[in-house]
């Protein structure tokens, strides 16, 4: 790892999955280079307090409460047109007051290499001109209008369709790598390990329910239409949404074949124990479960990004969709009893699943700045 020994991460904390994205690529660099140096930090760590409560406490409520006003602001500012200017106008003003708090924080410890992986501040500050190289990392399946440039050094992406987006703006300096997930779905145990872990049975049918770190989504209709059904043995993951996990706990009190937790660090495990799970299409949630090789069901997705990898995956044939809620438990039935139901889903997952996208991506970034560096030794030699 010559050449990369020290880098920084920037995320903004709107949801759980930049977050998760970028302490993933953290996990990943200090597991490779040891010695090494790495900054992680909220990008809206350099904006006044209250700005940094209002974005994320604005973004949840939308989410939770009014998906649809998310998604009218999600696919308004993905084209050109009124609401897309005024964002990119505020985004650029706000810039201007907290970049110079980043700058002075690089300058304090040399910094081989920047990704970010969200939008919010990038851009603006690969166009301070600075001579560290700053790449970019997606965490979604596609990719929004914000997110697209050629100024990034690189752009990873999580699809061949988010590739094209890019190329058909003649634009190349971007790698398929998937999103990036912790370093310890390289080396998952087995469904039987992970089971006798968790406390169930090796012939136990399995299926997970989550709705991701902020516990949104149908979670709480979807449980309730299944619970009855005792021939399964239902996980519930509310994250740390306090509010759902006590209105489930209350109602399924007498269920014994319901399992309702809050937000847990070994999620990997239950995606690994459980034959079927049944989630929100958040493209961190997504890429982990993939990742376990995990057949999927997507409940209703927000409108905007989730929308759109919704309708990526299900297209490609990697997940089916939960369209009718009255339906739920025979489609649900039929994929953990059906045989063959699933093959073809599995030659998919197996297709789609990034597990190694963090490692890939570090390493792509370390191989560039090599060459970079390559290039300007040459430079030098001949000149001198």
């Amino acid at each position: 790892w010559l050449k990369m020994k020290s880098i920084a991460i920037f995320y903004a904390s709107v949801g759980t999955g930049h977050r998760s994205a970028a302490e993933a690529l953290r996990d990943q660099f200090i597991e490779s280079v040891p010695d090494g140096y790495v900054l992680c930090k909220d990008i809206l760590e350099y904006t006044p307090t209250f700005l940094r409560s209002f974005i994320s406490k604005t973004y949840l409520f939308m989410v939770k409460h009014a998906p649809w006003m998310w998604g009218m602001l999600y696919c308004g500012s993905d084209k050109t047109s009124l609401s897309s200017f005024c964002f990119d106008k505020i985004h650029t003003v706000l810039c201007k007051f907290f970049l110079p708090k980043i700058v002075t924080e690089l300058s304090k410890q040399p910094i081989d290499a920047i990704f970010f992986t969200h939008f919010f501040g990038a851009l603006p500050l690969v166009r301070k001109g600075g001579k560290i190289p700053i790449f970019y990392v997606n965490t979604d399946f596609l990719c929004h209008k914000f997110q697209i440039s050629g100024e990034f050094k690189t752009t990873f992406v999580a699809s061949a369709l988010a590739k094209n987006q890019h190329l058909d703006k003649n634009i190349h300096n971007v790698v398929y790598t998937g999103i990036p997930i912790p370093p310890k779905y390289n080396t998952l145990i087995s469904k039987q390990e992970a089971r006798k872990k968790l406390g169930f049975e090796g012939e136990d049918k399995i299926v997970l329910i989550s709705g991701g770190g902020i516990g949104a989504s149908s979670i709480y209709s979807v449980t309730k239409a299944l619970a009855p059904y005792k021939n399964i043995k239902f996980v519930v993951i509310c994250g740390n949404n306090n509010t759902l996990y006590k209105k489930l706990t209350a109602e399924l009190k007498g269920y014994t074949n319901v399992f309702i937790l809050k937000f847990i660090k070994n999620i990997e495990d239950y995606y690994v124990a459980a034959d079927l799970g049944i989630i929100k299409p958040g493209g961190l949630s997504l890429s982990e479960a993939l990742a376990a090789q995990l057949p999927l069901l997507l409940m209703t997705p927000i409108p905007g990004q989730e929308k759109l990898n919704f309708d990526y995956l299900s297209k490609e044939g990697v997940v089916e969709v939960l369209e009718n809620m009255e339906e739920i438990y025979k489609k649900v039935d039929r994929m953990l009893y059906e045989p063959g139901s699933l093959d073809e889903m599995r030659l998919k997952i197996k297709f789609f699943s990034r597990p190694y996208a963090a490692r890939d991506i570090l390493e792509k970034a370390r191989e560039q700045i090599m060459d970079t560096r390559k290039q300007e030794n040459s430079t030098f030699n001949k000149n001198s």
